[in-house]
């Protein structure tokens, strides 16, 4: 679990240090102080072996192409887009500091060994002669000191590939769910696939059951090439659980992104699209026993104060777990306040503006 945060350089936060994670923290605050940013730094951390890793959270605040320069490919994660400083980003998980540095390096030579990428497989460069290039240097420490390095590149044909210099054994696995993308069908499919595999149906009925009571079965549906985690709607037709409102379809992805990392991570931006304030409290209680039963840490964010007061109401029983951060930010600093359960509940009782 991730208990302390230090990030430097990236996007938005010049410095930001946390203490004070809990098993669930929400985190609240204005707009533009940095609260989707603190997911995607995480997250950057625990997804930096696979190639597309800044290129998709690009995607995910609805860019949908870049050029193949390096100022347009990587230059937008660096504080001010400056390249010259190098991004920085530890934590101390299960009571080990790991740390990982980002340095974008403009002359490196790029081997003849293959590069990985993500969807071509392996690519071929020529052997007779090293090719200079750029890259982004990652290096991550590990919680004994031990030190990796790999190179993030561009192939000719514009894809990321990784280049490793020696093998990362990658964090505890962690999954985001972006608040401007919609998780896709087979990811759905693919997550709700491994509960039934283990009779865990009911976990996934328990949850839509928040957002529509009348589900009465839910499973996959196969529609030609495509499939669908589907549900029945009292005795009506089995239909693909999008069909069923931007909520449902929501919680659909939480549930099984909880299930599937089982002593990992669930991110979650914007965790009260689509649903409406009156469930607010049946899914934080429900997120609770799913983050329990599953050994899973939920970190997520929220610009409503309903959801604040639902997730307040519905994680009574995790209270030791639950903590809430704010982030504020003076000019060009952006800093973060620590409450735990029972703060929360005399701000809340008193009024105070806590989001």
């Amino acid at each position: 679990m991730i208990s302390e945060v230090f990030i430097k350089n990236f996007k938005c936060f010049k410095q930001l240090e946390l203490r004070g994670f809990g098993k669930i923290t929400l985190i609240g605050g204005r707009n533009n102080v940095g609260k989707t940013a603190l997911l995607e730094a995480l997250f950057l951390f625990s997804d930096r072996i696979h190639p597309d890793m800044v290129l998709k959270q690009y995607g995910w605040r609805g860019v949908e192409t870049v050029t193949t320069t390096p100022e347009s490919m990587w230059g937008p994660i660096f504080t001010n887009f400056d390249m010259t400083q190098e991004i920085l980003i530890s934590a101390v998980i299960d009571g080990r500091k790991e740390s990982a540095t980002f340095k974008y390096n403009p002359n490196f030579l790029l081997q003849s060994y293959p590069i990985l990428g993500p969807q071509t497989g392996v690519q071929e460069v020529r052997t007779d002669q090293p090719v200079t290039s750029f890259s982004l240097d990652i290096t991550y420490t590990n919680g004994k000191g031990e030190k990796t390095t790999s190179h993030l590149v561009i192939s000719p044909q514009g894809q990321p590939g990784l280049q490793q210099d020696s093998p990362d054994i990658k964090s505890k696995q962690a999954i985001i769910l972006p608040a401007k993308k919609h998780i896709s069908s087979k990811e759905n499919c693919d997550r709700f696939s491994k509960l039934a595999e283990v009779n865990k149906e009911e976990l996934v009925l328990k949850f839509l059951r928040l957002i529509e009571p009348r589900v009465s079965n839910v499973k996959i549906l196969t529609d030609g090439p495509n499939q669908f985690v589907a549900a029945q709607v009292g005795g009506g037709k089995v239909s693909p659980v999008a069909f069923l409102g931007e909520g449902t379809a929501h919680v659909l992805s939480i549930v099984c992104a909880i299930a599937e990392r089982k002593g990992g991570i669930v991110f979650i931006d914007e965790i009260e699209n689509g649903i409406h304030y009156s469930a607010m409290g049946k899914l934080w209680e429900a997120i609770g026993a799913a983050a329990e039963d599953h050994d899973c840490q939920i970190i997520v964010t929220t610009h409503s104060y309903e959801c604040l007061e639902a997730a307040h109401k519905g994680l009574a029983k995790w209270a030791e777990d639950f903590q809430y951060i704010r982030l504020d930010r003076s000019e060009d600093t952006i800093t973060g306040k620590v409450s735990d359960y029972d703060m929360l509940s005399a701000a809340i009782a008193n009024n105070l503006e806590v989001r």
